[in-house]
């Protein structure tokens, strides 16, 4: 069987709930990780044809997608959908129908995992993947192309005569190094790129799934069970990429410093084998120490991106994040005293924080003077604590992304989690976060002694021009 796996676009962006004056910020173009792993897998164990489209990076938009697909002549289309992609996602599917009703749609991501039902009742949608999708995406292949009773592939939703079928779970992947590396030749990887990188080939790994932290605000794609791939793993595939002409890593792991043990082994690896790479890890302040965060610099780490998300301990003990405003500057301190940039994420809005808390935020991130800076607003995302307590409170007084999960519109917008402070002046207050951290003369200098490329010089340009013409009367 044919199979297309597409990554709708704006996949990356989260462009159908990102304010229109944000959507042309220019932040980079990574590659759909998740569809390359399920390709790889498909490749490895069966012997259907596997293709990516990438919209994005490959250009092609929805006035061209129905032509893209008929040239490729798919059997099956399987498409990423995530809350924030539903109506992007979704129109794939309806393109697809219009292409050939007889083409199977396929969705997977999380958003199917949280709301199955409403997704599997959507017009020109024929089966869901539910959770990690490499081996489920095999099966249902192969149940497909022999006509098997698919109640016997696990971990699917489908129809059957009206009726919706759902079958068990089938457990989560602990043995990552089992796994083949993603199937980055199906993409074009040459196009990938960071604007806090340095403009090199870049891509994006995972060492890691599943994150144990128990924070409020976030719903974990895969799972609080922490799984690590081994060290040998790791460095085959940053060898495999260095083969292929890559040489810049981002690792979306949700904390990639949470088994200390094995980071040192990976940052050994590398050493050994001499890699003349450079990296991004995500990670907590809680999780870093001199030793770690040197090994990590000579193996060629070059940024660190913190989540700090608040400058007040009253709404880091809110939000459930166990950690204290001692140790994020302690992070931040050793991060540069290694000799590693750092990233620090924010969220202003969390329920119960007033303006004044805000200003601390916005004080503390001037004072932590990071590389790079992203302020978030707080918004209620599914089966995360602080979206459970405002239905229970009566807060929301419906679900909407189950209203959007059934009628996907393009200009849906994620409830927000304040209880005191509106939409427009929460978004003033981001705003001006970005103009007191960026447009300040230390910055901008520091900025452009850093640049090692005119592309780079042109993406941070454009960006910098972006944040200063929006935040203009803050």
């Amino acid at each position: 069987m044919r199979l297309l796996l597409v990554m709708p676009a704006g996949g990356q962006t989260h462009s159908n709930v990102t304010p229109d004056r944000y959507k042309d910020l220019n932040i980079g173009l990574y590659p759909p990780l998740g569809l390359m792993y399920v390709a790889a897998y498909v490749q490895k164990y069966a012997s259907h044809d596997v293709q990516i489209l990438d919209m994005d990076a490959e250009g092609v938009g929805y006035a061209g997608l129905g032509a893209e697909i008929k040239k490729r002549q798919p059997d099956i289309v399987g498409i990423y959908m995530t809350s924030f992609t539903v109506y992007d996602s979704y129109r794939v599917a309806q393109e697809t129908k219009k292409v050939d009703s007889q083409i199977a749609v396929v969705m997977g991501g999380p958003h199917v995992d949280i709301y199955t039902e409403e997704t599997l009742d959507l017009p020109c949608v024929d089966y869901l993947v539910l959770g990690e999708g490499e081996i489920t995406v095999t099966e249902l292949l192969n149940a497909l192309e022999k006509a098997s009773n698919l109640s016997s592939v696990s971990s699917i939703a489908y129809k059957n005569g009206g009726q919706r079928i759902i079958t068990p779970r089938r457990p989560l992947h602990h043995s990552l190094d089992g796994l083949p590396f993603p199937a980055r030749r199906l993409v074009p990887y040459r196009r990938y790129y960071s604007l806090i990188g340095t403009g090199n080939v870049s891509t994006t790994m995972m060492a890691t799934r599943g994150c144990p932290s128990g924070c409020n605000f976030c719903y974990v794609q895969y799972g609080r069970t922490f799984r690590a791939r081994g060290a040998k793993n790791v460095v085959d595939e940053l060898e495999e990429c260095v083969g292929m002409g890559i040489n810049e890593f981002f690792f979306f792991d949700e904390n990639f410093t949470l088994n200390k043990k094995n980071v040192l082994a990976i940052c050994d690896e590398i050493i050994n084998r001499k890699l003349k790479i450079c990296f991004d890890v995500r990670s907590r302040v809680n999780t870093v120490d001199e030793n770690l965060l040197l090994r990590l610099k000579k193996a060629g780490c070059e940024r660190i991106q913190f989540g700090v998300e608040s400058g007040t301990q009253e709404i880091l003990k809110a939000m459930n994040k166990n950690i204290n405003l001692e140790e994020v500057r302690k992070a931040f301190k050793l991060a540069k005293e290694a000799g590693i940039a750092t990233y620090a994420d924010f969220m202003i809005g969390y329920p119960g924080e007033s303006l004044e808390q805000i200003m601390k935020t916005i004080e503390f991130a001037v004072e932590l003077d990071p590389e790079f800076v992203q302020y978030g607003i707080t918004s209620l995302f599914p089966r995360t604590k602080i979206y459970y307590e405002a239905l229970e409170k009566g807060a929301l007084k419906e679900d909407p992304w189950k209203q959007a999960a059934r009628n996907p519109v393009r200009d849906f917008l994620p409830p927000l989690a304040s209880d005191n402070l509106s939409r427009e002046e929460l978004e003033r207050m981001q705003r001006f976060a970005y103009r007191k951290f960026y447009i300040r003369p230390s910055y901008v200098f520091r900025r452009l002694m850093k640049v090692n490329s005119l592309s780079q010089l042109l993406r941070q340009a454009q960006a910098g021009f972006s944040i200063f013409t929006e935040t203009r009367g803050v």
